[in-house]
């Protein structure tokens, strides 16, 4: 007969091959994630690398040969003091006043400069020396003036002092052609030419555009997609038509880059990408290169499909083993579980045998040893039952000797007092309103109540001590109704009797005084007795000093006490003075009776 459906999913059988089956895939699965992200890792951390070192060289390059262009510019726009500077201010400042004989010999000298310190520059295309009314000096192919101030940044210009300024990419359509517009565009590096605070000309120098197609294109186009843009506007600088941007993509990329330069992955319409970049100071262009996630992880994704399929195939193989082994297992457990069955219906007298001496063989010597066992627990269970009942009397019994001793204090006060023996009835009372704050069930009192207990035990103890000491009470107004731990202070006060004033030859006197001070409520117990020694003092002051047996053990446990009921800053502090005083003063917060109840 089979077993209905749920029955076989409950069973110990489909359990434990769900169990192993669940911890092999997830080993498996864990395993395969684990390397698929370390090599991941790996992929993007060699990649980003290689980028980064070829960005790095082709950016340095493209740098160390604006900046040296930059220097020409530099030179001639600089107010240096030197002779072919201040003869290129006075031809800007005065080439409408000065002669004209003059004036050409100004511009042959200063053609002839152009001409010596561009010499060599492979990359400089013209360099252009201009006033602010048009009357400029040019060496090489240069852009037409119009071009220059055509350009969207030209106008900052005028007001800058002496920086460089660098115009992005343009056409010099003296260059061009109709064949090939694009061979016409350069990079133009300009300066001002100051004088008296103001702007009067400007120095602008052409560098041919394939130094940067060449520098960039050539390194880094074999490991992604190259981009170059203008940090500060987002436009372009190197295109790659091939690239497919859009614009909503490269304004994705300009807003994740940073001064720093670096690396991250966003999504672009060519899918998901990794980005690798790294932005000029001088230049501010943003060098970056583009790797398809897809080409940069793809021998991880091969070996990964394939440890994937490894893992299906041996899943396949461990839930035919795990079946065939469960169902061994599981033989025996079945035949214990009718036996089971039995024992719910009471029949303690079941026993099953068995050859096998595995764990399942234990576990029916164990089932038979508990059916023997069962009737022998139900017979110690009512045994402890009635034990039980029997201790609950003997503790009701002893709460009545409280209330006796009680009562009979009372008698013995009755009795003195119908004798006239004063001092008896004085300690039968204060013995009498001790025990009844003992009795209290409230861990918490009020300063006033505890003030009376304290009152009660130093009557008793003037007896002992034969007047020996003098007690004073100083209570601040309002502190009487505060809450504070019941029993607290009566140690104390004891130690102060035993250790500082019964050791006295003469006279002693306790002060007991009740204050706040920062938030907190203080009770500072002193007496002149004997003192204690910095030895004894540092002993008290010990951690350990309760568990070690100190003579002040009274003096810790109460420390113990304040700490554990409210923690820190609240506690005990000790003062003292050999043959002067001992001061020790407690430390609470200020609760009122329903604060108190927080704590119990």
């Amino acid at each position: 007969m089979h077993r209905p459906l749920r029955t076989r999913l409950n069973s110990i059988k489909f359990k434990l091959s769900a169990a192993i089956l669940l911890l092999f895939v997830t080993f498996m699965s864990v395993t395969v994630y684990m390397w698929y992200a370390n090599s991941t890792a790996d992929a993007e951390r060699q990649a980003g690398q290689a980028a980064a070192a070829m960005i790095n060289v082709s950016s340095d390059n493209l740098e160390t040969s604006l900046r040296d262009i930059d220097k020409i510019v530099a030179l001639l726009s600089v107010d240096t003091g030197e002779y072919m500077n201040d003869l290129v201010r006075k031809y800007i400042a005065q080439y409408d006043t000065m002669d004209k004989v003059e004036l050409i010999h100004a511009e042959r000298d200063i053609q002839d400069y152009l001409v010596n310190v561009s010499l060599f520059k492979h990359y400089l295309t013209g360099v252009t020396l201009s006033d602010l009314e048009g009357h400029t000096i040019e060496y090489g192919v240069t852009t037409p003036l119009d071009v220059l101030r055509s350009q969207p940044s030209f106008g900052e210009l005028t007001g800058m002092e002496n920086e460089a300024l660098l115009l992005p990419p343009h056409l010099n359509p003296r260059l061009g052609s109709s064949a090939d517009p694009q061979k016409g565009k350069v990079i133009t590096i300009a300066r001002p030419i100051r004088s008296g605070g103001r702007t009067i000309g400007f120095v602008a120098a052409d560098i041919d555009y394939e130094i940067v197609e060449d520098l960039f294109a050539t390194n880094i186009r074999n490991s992604g997609h190259m981009l170059i843009f203008n940090t500060r506007t987002g436009q372009p600088v190197l295109d790659q038509p091939d690239l497919g941007l859009a614009s909503s993509d490269l304004e994705r990329l300009v807003s994740r880059t940073d001064a720093a330069g670096g690396s991250f992955y966003t999504r672009l319409s060519m899918g998901n990408t990794f980005a690798v970049y790294r932005t000029s100071a001088f230049t501010n262009w943003t060098t970056m290169v583009l790797i398809p996630k897809a080409s940069l992880l793809a021998g991880s994704s091969s070996t990964r499909d394939k440890m994937l399929n490894v893992s299906l195939l041996f899943s396949a193989v461990a839930v035919l083993l795990i079946l065939s082994m469960s169902s061994l297992l599981t033989r025996n457990l079945l035949r214990l579980g009718r036996a089971l069955k039995e024992v719910a219906k009471n029949n303690l007298d079941v026993a099953i045998e068995t050859k096998s001496q595995d764990e399942i063989g234990q576990l029916y010597h164990q089932f038979n040893s508990m059916t023997r066992r069962m009737s022998h627990l139900v017979a110690e269970v009512r045994s402890t039952e009635r034990e039980r009942s029997r201790a609950e009397i003997r503790a009701l019994q002893a709460q009545i000797n409280p209330h006796f001793l009680h009562n009979t204090l009372n008698t013995i006060k009755f009795l003195s007092i119908l004798q006239g023996a004063d001092n008896i009835k004085l300690v039968a009372e204060s013995l009498s309103g001790l025990m009844h704050a003992q009795m209290d069930g409230r861990p918490f009192v009020s300063v006033g109540e505890e003030m009376d207990s304290l009152r009660s035990y130093f009557s008793i103890q003037k007896f002992r001590y034969s007047d020996k000491f003098a007690v004073h009470f100083s209570l601040e107004e309002g502190v009487g109704k505060l809450m504070i731990p019941k029993m607290l202070l009566q140690p104390i006060a004891e130690n102060a009797l035993l250790h500082g004033i019964a050791p006295l030859k003469t006279q002693g006197t306790i002060q007991i005084k009740l204050f706040t001070s920062e938030a907190q409520l203080r009770i500072r117990i002193q007496d002149n007795g004997v003192g204690i020694s910095p030895a004894q003092l540092e002993a008290i002051e010990a951690p350990e000093a309760s568990a070690r047996g100190a003579d002040h053990i009274g003096l810790a446990n109460v420390r113990s006490r304040i700490r554990t009921l409210f923690g820190e800053p609240y506690g005990l502090t000790v003062w003292s003075e050999a043959q002067r005083f001992t001061a020790v003063e407690m430390s609470f917060p200020i609760l009122s009776e329903e604060e108190a109840m927080r704590y119990v």
